[in-house]
């Protein structure tokens, strides 16, 4: 229903896979020519960090480490039928696990933000977003704005 209410408005789907089988559904989408146009494939990892509850916080334990091996994996699973894919690293630094760079360096996209991050430094939501701009200029790929990102995931001019 969601991926029909997508084509209809001419959107693309937001996809979040916290585990390999998400992929596969994804796929398996894909190749039915069920997924939408401009949809995007959120690969998250699990990067071990911590997590709030209600009575404290625990370990978050879920998908693949924030590694080039782990998105290596992912990339094989895919091959060339998903073209349009983010990493972000839940719980821990997508850009100080590398995990950002060799994203960007395979033609990915990266999720970055005080909601992901976890780790020894406390840096602001300002810093770790400058961090990446950085990155995305020294890897040859430009923060695009609002119009380039829908030609890049190839959707429709906004009226």
């Amino acid at each position: 229903y969601m991926f029909a209410t997508c084509h209809a408005m001419g959107h693309g789907a937001s996809i979040s896979c916290f585990e390999p089988g998400f992929v596969r559904v994804a796929l398996a989408y894909q190749r039915a020519g069920k997924l939408p146009p401009g949809s995007l494939v959120k690969l998250y990892f699990g990067a071990g960090g911590l997590a709030c509850a209600d009575d404290g916080a625990y370990p978050l334990s879920f998908g693949l480490p924030p590694t080039e091996a782990s998105l290596d994996a992912y990339c094989a699973l895919m091959g060339l039928e998903i073209e349009n894919w983010s990493v972000a690293a839940l719980g821990g630094d997508v850009i100080e696990s590398g995990l950002a760079r060799v994203a960007l360096e395979r033609g990915g996209h990266v999720r970055v933000g005080l909601e992901d991050h976890a780790g020894q430094r406390q840096p602001s939501n300002v810093e770790l977003v400058g961090e990446l701009v950085a990155l995305c200029a020294e890897a040859g790929r430009p923060v695009a704005t609002a119009v380039e990102a829908r030609s890049i995931l190839g959707l429709p001019a906004e009226d």
